[in-house]
């Protein structure tokens, strides 16, 4: 199996697992009157240490150590400020269900956060 496909189908069990964690804790926060980006913030920080550490041992088998917390960090940042312009626009706008705008933001920032992984956090020659 090429390698790209191998980094995909890991980054995938992890998102999942990823995915799961924050859309929980978006859903609760939500059930529980919190606005929609106040649910989004703390559900994205309860996935972000998961992510690093598995992503960066798992999926990409990363040796790139402290660089790597800055880059990811950066790279994160980048990620979801997507995803909050994808949220955000979505639901100004008003057509679509609360939670299906959140999980479309998801689907923007994983797509976006991998490829930042791929090609600038883990990258082997970082």
């Amino acid at each position: 199996m090429p390698l790209v496909v191998e980094q995909l189908f890991k980054y995938g069990l992890v998102g999942v697992m990823n995915t799961l964690i924050t859309f929980l804790v978006i859903a609760i926060l939500s059930y529980l009157g919190f606005s929609p980006v106040t649910s989004n913030v703390i559900g994205y920080a309860c996935g972000l240490a998961n992510s690093f550490f598995f992503n960066g041992r798992f999926t990409f088998a990363s040796t790139n150590g402290r660089k790597a917390v800055y880059r990811f960090l950066a790279g994160f940042a980048l990620a979801y400020c997507i995803n909050l312009a994808v949220l955000l626009a979505l639901t100004r706008q008003g057509d679509l269900p609360e939670m299906a705008s959140q999980a479309i933001a998801m689907l923007a920032y994983n797509i976006c956060f991998f490829l930042i992984m791929k090609f600038w956090i883990f990258d082997k020659d970082g």
